[in-house]
């Protein structure tokens, strides 16, 4: 029994917000922690800020948050070399066991709460100036391996290009002729972007006289697979080698001079060239020996760097994640609780705040405080919550019990806008009236087949799917199940329709036999399910089904619509609101069924009637006449052989019609008009009188005009508040005319706007029929080898059409027009969205928010 009234709460609470209480929250300083720290563990109560417009850095805890700011940068940091080493984090799985891990800890601790983010803050400081350290040296030594092996390659490269004629000159006598036999050379490193530029310039220096050549430093896919193995897939460009000769070797010549500006120029890696072959043979082995020495550092660095992130990956203190995420999140549950925590009032050494609370939870409020009490080692008082009175105009937040299967339903409700407090939630009927008009829309067997399919495999391959990040499926996780009930409404729809990628299916036979090339009927034969085959394999399909689909629509449209009103007169009575209930949910019901109502009741009784040849009534000309020939039998008429009876009904639904109109819009403004007390201010009152004489007193003291200005306002019987009274009057006819102009239009283009269902009905049968015919439909025929292979081409193409097109354009067209059509025609009739969340203080959402980076 218990069982079962819980159950019934919870769906009611759905059906309306839970009722909330307002309390204020008293805490003395010393037990502010550990208090807030309970609080946060039930996630039941919405703090209220004491003034939001206050900025965070001047409130009491503000250096807290900055404390906490600085250690997730610090994380951030850490995160970013844990990804490059390619480290994998085991994230948190279940916060609720983090939870109670994050308790167990520091009970052991047997100290206050609070300092323990004190411990947490300094070991984060440590690790992560030692790894920092680790790292920097790690990238000092990778560049210098790099530099050293730039190095022998670039003597190598030169030694290739300038072979050992370089060092075999031999040095005349004569001082003239050394300077006729001698080159210099200048060997260097540059960026591959630079190349010409630098050969333009060095063109331009020596008019000519020098011998230039640049070549890659390497071949570019082998550079990058060196540089990925040295340096930790650091990005870097591409060098080349130049390789400058010139006459003369003079230091003190004007040309090498010259030669050394523009080198060093683009860059400083200029390199010392050997005199002698032995002494390049020395300087190779010099810098091999290096390049392993510096390697040999590498490793060690290497090693030591991935120990100390290997501690940081590593499960602790029996969690169920890395020690890193321990510690973000704890900083992050830290950070959580001081913002809260800033959103009280400091009185001395007391906080005072105030917060809202599902009605029926103050026993474990209470049960909270005592187990604070319990867990704090001095003994502090833990404060206590009194129910409270609201201030006036403070409207309570709107609080749902929703799950897996219900938020989205109710994100599409939020993204208008959010339910008033206790206000009927659109989103419990959205559940099944979404999914229904998409698939009127999206209606065929085979796409709502394949859609329901993609929404079963992300129910049941949830968690295989949350692995896998790249996969497109991923994204579908917190919309499994409404693209579920999507696929198989459009499925259901697609029974209803008959139509299967534009084919119709022969289930269950046909009530029609063919004689002397016509359809006959069989007699007394029902199609059990849909649309008979026979009516779309018939010339007439297209127009018997666009009839059939477009007073589908307005039915369900107007069905839907009457809905809508209906649960604004259960909103009205629910909160006592009377006079709305009287004067604009009963003449809006009235005016709607006696116009669109009417309407649906002659297509159905239509529908349910065989009429004569030709004597079938028009709908359209049965609505037109009703208020344009008000008076004149029809001539073909809806009830066969009654037109008088369908006279009667027309004249009493159109005056119902017409005097809803004013019900709507002038008892409300009237009633409202005479219920506010007016109060008329007369320039013979006593308190004014001795106004009067005080300011004649002291004429000399104030403006003239201004005393003239008062005497008039006062003479004509006017107060301040009494414009306020008419002012409020003036808006409230205003806004009373918009609202019965607005229902008595909109009912007319909210019924047109329902065609919508029709239309995109008629639009995706009509692309499904046009890739049937053009990929499929004319291939079947062809025969041999070439057939079939043209045959499987063309049907790749029409499967790729019918999945870009049909299953993903379309798809997103249907759900945007049932959002559409929700939004403005269903929730316009009753919903005021003027709410705002109930914003519980709940470590587990904030965490489960913060579960991956």
């Amino acid at each position: 029994m218990n069982y079962t009234f819980h159950k019934f709460n919870i769906n009611m609470s759905f059906f309306r917000s839970k009722k909330m209480k307002y309390y204020s929250l008293v805490i003395p300083r010393e037990s502010a922690w550990i208090v807030m720290d309970q609080l946060g563990r039930l996630g039941q109560l919405h703090i209220i800020d004491y003034d939001p417009l206050l900025p965070m850095m001047n409130r009491p805890f503000a250096n807290y948050v900055k404390r906490c700011d600085e250690a997730l940068f610090k994380l951030n940091g850490l995160n970013t070399l844990l990804k490059q080493f390619k480290k994998n984090l085991i994230y948190c799985e279940n916060t609720q066991n983090l939870l109670d891990k994050f308790r167990d800890i520091q009970n052991l601790r047997q100290k206050p709460g609070h300092t323990y983010f004190d411990e947490i803050e300094s070991e984060i400081e440590k690790k992560k100036i030692n790894i920092q350290e680790m790292s920097n040296n790690l990238q000092n030594l990778l560049d210098r391996v790099d530099s050293i092996t730039e190095q022998k390659l670039v003597l190598e490269k030169s030694k290739q290009i300038l072979g050992n004629s370089m060092f075999s000159q031999s040095i005349p006598h004569n001082v003239n002729d050394y300077q006729q036999l001698k080159f210099g050379q200048l060997i260097g490193v540059i960026d591959k972007e630079d190349e010409n530029r630098f050969k333009r310039i060095m063109f331009r220096i020596t008019k000519g006289n020098a011998w230039v050549n640049i070549v890659d430093l390497l071949p570019e896919k082998q550079h990058h697979q060196i540089k990925n193995q040295i340096d930790l897939n650091r990005a870097s460009q591409p060098r080349c080698l130049y390789v400058v000769v010139y006459p003369g070797m003079n230091d003190q010549s004007t040309l090498k001079q010259k030669l050394l500006k523009v080198c060093d120029s683009f860059s400083k890696n200029r390199i010392e060239y050997p005199n002698s072959e032995a002494a390049m043979e020395n300087r190779l082995k010099d810098l091999n020996n290096q390049i392993n020495e510096t390697q040999s550092l590498i490793q060690m660095t290497k090693k030591q760097l991935e120990i100390s992130l290997d501690e940081l990956v590593r499960v602790r203190d029996g969690c169920n994640c890395s020690y890193f995420e321990q510690l973000r999140l704890y900083v992050q549950k830290e950070k959580y609780l001081y913002i809260n925590l800033n959103y009280l009032t400091m009185q001395g050494s007391i906080f005072t705040g105030y917060f809202w609370l599902p009605e029926g939870l103050e026993v474990l409020v209470e049960d909270k405080l005592r187990q604070a009490m319990q867990n704090n080692i001095d003994r502090f008082p833990t404060g206590q919550i009194q129910e409270i009175k609201p201030k006036p105009g403070d409207l309570a937040p709107t609080y749902f019990n929703l799950n897996e299967v219900t938020i989205p339903f109710q994100e599409i409700v939020n993204t208008y806008g959010i339910p008033r407090y206790q206000e009927v939630n659109p989103g419990i009927f959205t559940v099944i009236t979404f999914p229904f008009l998409f698939g009127v829309m999206f209606a065929d067997i085979a796409h709502g087949f394949l859609l329901f399919l993609a929404g079963l495999y992300v129910i049941f391959w949830k968690k295989q799917l949350n692995k896998q990040t790249d996969s497109m499926f991923n994204a579908m996780i917190p919309f499994r199940y409404i693209l579920t009930l999507m696929g198989f409404f459009a499925f259901y729809n697609g029974l209803i329709y008959n139509d299967y990628l534009s084919i119709s299916l022969n289930l269950f036979g046909s009530c029609y036999s063919s004689k002397n090339e016509e359809w006959e009927r069989k007699e007394n034969c029902v199609y059990p399910f849909g649309i008979d085959p026979v009516w779309l394999a018939s010339k007439s399909s297209l127009n018997f089904m666009n009839s059939y689909k477009m007073k589908l629509s307005v039915i369900l449209g107007v069905t839907h619509m009457l809905f809508g009103i209906l649960l604004k007169g259960v909103n009205t009575l629910y909160f006592r609101n009377y006079l709305d209930f009287f004067c604009e949910f009963i003449p809006q019901l009235l005016f709607m069924a006696s116009t669109f109502g009417w309407m649906d009741f002659i297509i159905i009784y239509k529908w349910l009637n065989v009429y004569p040849d030709k004597q079938d009534p028009s709908i359209i000309e049965t609505m037109i006449n009703q208020v344009l020939k008000p008076m004149d039998k029809a001539l073909t008429p809806v009830f066969p052989n009654d037109a008088s009876l369908q006279l009667s009904i027309t004249q009493i639904l159109t005056v119902i019609a017409v005097l809803s109109i004013p019900w709507m819009l002038l008892p409300k403004p009237l009633l409202l008009r005479s219920s506010q007390k007016k109060h008329k201010v007369s320039f013979s009152e006593p308190q004014y009188q001795k106004l009067v004489q005080e300011r004649q007193g002291s004429e000399l003291e104030i403006d003239p005009q201004q005393f003239r200005k008062d005497l008039q306002s006062a003479a004509s019987g006017k107060s301040f508040e009494q414009s306020e009274v008419e002012h409020e009057s003036g808006e409230i006819w205003v806004h009373q005319m918009i609202e019965t102009i607005e229902f008595v239009l909109g009912g007319i283009s909210n019924t047109a706007s329902y065609l919508r269902l029709w239309a995109l009905s008629l639009a995706h049968g009509q692309l499904a029929e046009v890739f049937y015919d053009m990929c499929i439909a004319g291939k079947l025929d062809m025969g041999g080898i070439v057939g079939g292979l043209m045959g499987g081409y063309f049907y790749i193409v029409f499967a790729l059409l019918t999945f870009g097109v049909l299953m993903m354009m379309d798809v997103m067209e249907c759900f945007l027009h049932a959002l559409r059509l929700h939004w403005v025609e269903f929730q316009s009739k009753f919903y005021k969205a003027d709410g705002y969340l109930f914003v519980g203080f709940s470590y587990n959402k904030m965490l489960s928010d913060h579960l991956k980076l």
